[in-house]
């Protein structure tokens, strides 16, 4: 009798379930169904069915308004048939916010992959399956995860890299091929087509397919010409392999598409069996879009403790190459005219591309306390330039990229914060954790950003002074930023910035073991013109080539900032202009090796005028400079600071004294009691304590491995 009544309860409260009190609540979970009620007893299967809901729900107009929607989803795997297409219609209004969220406790991932079974195992202990949608060409993929962890396609040489020798028909248009030395490339190697030649530049790389091989002059001929020859992305003497050979298939943990038959092959680890392990593939190339329009943005939605995961990037059969970021690289997730939108305790994992990009008309959205790792390229992307969002299955009326410039069309007031961006690259690797273009009025606040082998953060897109810039008020502060470049690519910097910037903030932040390849492994690095910049109580130290340098900009100002320990020089500038660069003030420099103090070219620094023009071109002091074996000669041509003084005018009221730190040693900057920095004007800071992420016992909970690599790492 009881339970009868208590069945009856159910089926009354059934009838309102989805609404307790003014929140409008739906239901989701991987046993669903899409025809059942959406309640907590008969949930929806699928995140569209739920957005299908919403929309009924708002159109409806109760006579008690409601103060939210919220759909819960509950733990499990939800396989993505196509990106998520979350429209004005599915979010929130002024008076009614919309919230998609995990269940308390519980772990919703959508993922873009599919599962591969159906192995059988082979004399040779190779796994083999027939794929026939790959053999129909209606599939393809370039990522391959074995247990979540990413596995890697046979590449030659199978450690390190061959060097290329020169350009192949390098002309006006682009450049053609290269020229490989020995017998590095083979022509006779099976399904040619499909074998890339990833090439590291300088600070940007290659994946090149061949339309042909000679071998008697020693050729890989392009199908079609990259069109950018510039010196520093061109192809002579490059580090490069040939990734995706069939005949070096064989060592552990390698697998191996074979496109022309449908085959699939993996070399299994050790005690790993068909029975206990997990193959999946990416399916879809995007998985969430965030998309309004010119005249109704999508405002006021959130989504919270969510997981996406396994994205695809292929290369294209031309090749691929961007001069710069990897720019045309497509984002999983992307924004398009959406407003007050937020991301929270979110988390991104196996994706081909760039985690996050939010383009035109995307305003005032939050993404904060999320987990982005195994990346093929980076973690944000904020404004143009930026490619990917536009879906063939989009609406004719979305924002277009070459709209003319407006308050709809403009993208700013982004927030970045307490996230953490760690294993960026893995496919890309000239790909930023965090990169700003033409957008203004960004916050990127207190997350960490590590295991990248290009810059951390990027402003601007503008190269010099000419041309407007968008990049402007942006502020980076209180950020861990650690482990980028590692010896992969070079001229690049914890924090990147370039063109005009006027009220761009850089500050608080803690930068360390930046390493590049050859040159420019810098901490804060002011480049192309950089112009208006304030950088402020950042904590810079093991570093490979200055703590901070300014290639070519106007009136930035460095004070307060304590640089250690880089390996070559302390300091560097290198383009002496008729104005005044920067002003450097109120910092601590200090350094225990071989490397000098000012490094590059300290032309220019001389105080007085010549023909009614300043001749002093940069501003140094007061400071605290001091080397650990108590030398004094510290400045260029072995001067004392005194010397420099008389000599240059500059730095007065700077002193070379040791500044008392507790243990630079183990990293630990705090100044002891009695120290002479304040003498220079120097105010203490701990990085240390206020960098990061804060309260990460917030951030997601999905474990983090190391994520596998297949360069060079230093």
């Amino acid at each position: 009798m009881k339970v009868a009544v208590w069945i009856l309860a159910g089926l009354v409260v059934g009838t309102s379930a989805v609404h307790a009190g003014s929140v409008k609540k739906f239901y989701v979970a991987p046993e669903g169904s899409d025809a059942a009620s959406g309640s907590w007893w008969r949930p929806f299967a699928t995140f569209e069915r739920a957005q299908v809901a919403v929309k009924a729900a708002k159109e409806a107009k109760p006579a008690e308004p409601f103060e939210r929607i919220e759909v819960l989803f509950k733990g499990g795997t939800y396989t993505l048939q196509k990106p998520i297409l979350l429209q004005p219609a599915h979010g929130g209004t002024a008076a009614c916010p919309v919230v998609y969220r995990a269940r308390d406790g519980q772990t919703p991932v959508f993922t873009g992959g599919r599962a591969i079974t159906g192995w059988t195992v082979g004399a040779n202990g190779a796994w083999t399956v027939q794929i026939p949608e790959v053999k129909a060409g209606q599939w393809d993929f370039a990522q391959l995860f074995v247990n979540d962890t990413r596995r890697f396609r046979p590449r030659l040489p199978k450690q390190g890299y061959f060097n290329s020798v020169d350009d192949f028909e390098k002309n006006d248009n682009g450049i053609n091929g290269f020229l490989y030395e020995k017998e590095d490339v083979n022509p006779a190697w099976a399904n040619l087509a499909d074998i890339e030649f990833h090439v590291l530049h300088v600070w940007s790389a290659s994946r090149m397919r061949a339309a042909s091989i000679d071998p008697a002059k020693k050729t890989v001929k392009f199908p079609k010409t990259r069109a950018f020859n510039s010196d520093w992305g061109n192809f002579k003497g490059r580090r490069y392999w040939a990734e995706n050979v069939k005949e070096a298939f064989g060592a552990p943990g390698e697998w191996y598409l074979d496109k022309p038959t449908g085959t699939l092959a993996y070399m299994p680890l050790p005690g790993e069996t068909p029975a206990n392990t997990r193959v999946e593939a990416p399916f879809l190339s995007q998985l969430l879009i965030f998309q309004g329009f010119e005249n109704q943005p999508l405002i006021n939605t959130s989504l919270e403790g969510l997981v996406f995961k396994q994205s695809q990037w292929v290369t294209p059969p031309e090749g691929n190459f961007t001069p710069q970021g990897e720019m045309n690289i497509p984002a999983a997730v992307e924004f398009v005219s959406a407003r007050g939108v937020t991301m929270r305790r979110c988390a991104f994992t196996q994706l081909g591309g760039y985690t996050l990009a939010f383009g035109p008309g995307a305003h005032s959205n939050t993404v904060d306390h999320c987990l982005m790792t195994d990346l093929g390229a980076g973690g944000v992307k904020i404004g143009p330039p930026f490619a990917g969002y536009l879906m063939a299955e989009a609406p004719k009326n979305v924002l277009s990229p070459d709209a003319p410039d407006g308050l709809a069309k403009t993208t700013s007031a982004i927030t970045i914060s307490n996230c953490r961006i760690a294993g960026g690259g893995r496919i890309h690797p000239a790909a930023h954790g965090v990169w700003i273009g033409h957008s203004s009025y960004n916050r990127i606040l207190n997350n960490e950003i590590s295991d990248l082998y290009y810059t951390a953060v990027s402003i601007g897109w503008v190269w010099g002074y000419a041309e407007p810039s968008h990049a402007h008020h942006n502020e980076v502060a209180f950020n861990h930023l650690h482990h980028i470049g590692q010896g992969v690519l070079s001229d690049m910097g914890g924090v990147y910035t370039l063109g005009l910037s006027p009220g761009t903030t850089i500050h608080d932040n803690r930068i360390h073991d930046v390493y590049a390849f050859d040159y420019g492994g810098w901490g804060l690095y002011t480049d192309e013109g950089s112009t208006g910049i304030r950088l402020w109580n950042n904590l810079v130290y093991g570093v490979k080539t200055g703590g901070f340098h300014q290639h070519y900009g106007r009136e930035n100002t460095i004070e307060n900032n304590i640089f250690a320990n880089s390996l070559k020089d302390q300091l560097q500038r290198t383009r002496d202009e008729q104005h005044l660069s920067f002003s450097f003030r109120n910092n601590i420099v200090y350094w225990d090796n071989d490397g000098a103090l000012l490094g590059n070219n300290w032309a220019g620094g001389v105080r007085g005028e010549k023909d009614g023009k300043p001749t002093q071109h940069y501003e140094l002091g007061p400071n605290l400079y001091w080397h650990s074996s108590g030398k004094q000669d510290l400045f260029p041509g072995k001067k004392t600071l005194a010397q420099w003084q008389a000599e240059t005018g500059q730095d007065a009221g700077s002193l070379v004294a040791d500044p008392l730190f507790e243990n630079p040693a183990v990293g630990d900057f705090r100044l002891k009691p009695g120290s002479p920095a304040a003498k220079v004007g120097f105010k203490p800071f701990d990085a240390v304590a206020s960098s990061g992420p804060r309260a990460p016992d917030l951030l997601p909970k999905l474990a983090v491995k190391p994520v596998p690599t297949m360069y060079e790492i230093k």
